[in-house]
């Protein structure tokens, strides 16, 4: 008979993860995840278990050290929560309850996250031993309750290189992505002014966007728009590994929900091949040096469009940036903190002290 932690095993291979538990947890830890060890002698054999179990799409354990990332199936978090046994550590990458209180996100967005506030997130960081953050807001907000770790995040995968540059040089368009979703309301509508001045001056320029439908702007049924569909995490990350853009665009204007969000897009457009340009009062902006690793530029719709039209203007110089952003990117993107501090968390010391 199978045993409830088992059963629960099952249901996971099943299941759809979300991008909290990769960037924050399974990228790194990946080969902790399969039912692989190693033996002293340092030859690998085949071991029924894993040393981390996968008990939910988001959820694992490892003797009676538990990790939940931001939620998961009520019966994989009730069985959690329900075992005095174990030691519960909670990735969170969000401020939820800035949610409430940000009326530039969507209503359905912010019913979504208020019901995970009220539900098992409440519930999680109460019983929780150790939160995971990403931000030094989201430290705040936990370090005089709980044991708080703040970890970057990690993308599974190769950075981009710079071969699609070659394309402007045979006359194909500048390619401009803006990849928030409708969660970045005030952002959006910001960056949809900016697309329209651009694609106004420069018929050169083509620009893909993230909607289900219609924008509801002047840049419906543009010829040089492409609307790219949401899609399940595993198949977005599948669909990033083929695109690859010159630039990206990443505003944040000062919202509540805006105060908690991660550095993950920086990874994220390296993985897209972009130069990214970023608001220069963003927390992160100083991880990015003006003019060699990506652009800055404050929060005003003249800025933008400039400092667009100017990188339109110096490809050559745009695909030297590409260079040092993928760097950049390269050591934002190390994967060795996370699977020290998963490592020690979960018991495996033996296991990373061997593996270095």
């Amino acid at each position: 008979m199978l045993s409830a932690w088992q059963h629960l095993s099952r249901i996971a291979r099943a299941s759809r993860s979300i991008p909290t538990t990769d960037l924050y947890f399974a990228n790194a830890c990946r080969d902790w995840l399969k039912p692989a060890v190693r033996s002293g002698a340092g030859e690998l054999r085949r071991h029924r278990e894993p040393l981390i179990r996968r008990i939910g799409a988001n959820s694992f354990l490892a003797g009676d050290q538990a990790v939940v990332c931001r939620r998961d199936a009520s019966g994989v978090v009730d069985a959690i929560l329900s075992d005095p046994a174990l030691q519960l550590t909670y990735v969170i990458d969000d401020d939820l309850d800035a949610a409430h209180d940000d009326e530039s996100l969507p209503a359905d967005y912010r019913s979504r996250l208020a019901r995970l506030r009220e539900g098992q997130y409440r519930a999680l960081v109460e019983r929780a031993q150790t939160i995971v953050v990403p931000t030094d807001h989201l430290a705040a907000k936990f370090a005089a309750t709980h044991d708080v770790r703040q970890l970057g995040p990690v993308w599974a995968g190769p950075l981009a290189d710079d071969s699609h540059f070659d394309r402007l040089a045979r006359g194909k368009a500048f390619q401009i992505a803006y990849l928030g979703s409708v969660t970045h309301g005030a952002d959006r509508a910001f960056v949809i002014k900016v697309l329209e001045a651009v694609l106004a001056a420069r018929p050169d320029a083509a620009v893909t966007m993230i909607a289900r439908g219609k924008l509801g702007c002047s840049l419906d049924g543009h010829p040089r728009l492409r609307l790219r569909r949401p899609l399940p995490w595993a198949l977005h990350r599948a669909r990033h590994a083929r695109l690859r853009f010159h630039l990206a665009l990443y505003p944040m204007l000062d919202t509540p929900f805006n105060r908690g969000r991660s550095i993950n897009k920086v990874i994220e457009h390296a993985v897209l091949g972009a130069v990214g340009l970023y608001s220069a009062d963003w927390v992160f902006a100083d991880r990015i040096r003006d003019g060699e690793t990506g652009f800055l530029a404050p929060n005003e719709e003249s800025a933008w469009v400039a400092a667009i039209l100017s990188a339109m203007d110096d490809p050559a110089g745009l695909r030297a940036m590409q260079a040092k952003a993928r760097a950049a990117a390269q050591v934002l993107n190390d994967p060795t903190p996370q699977r020290l501090f998963w490592g020690e968390r979960l018991g495996l010391e033996g296991w990373r002290r061997f593996e270095a």
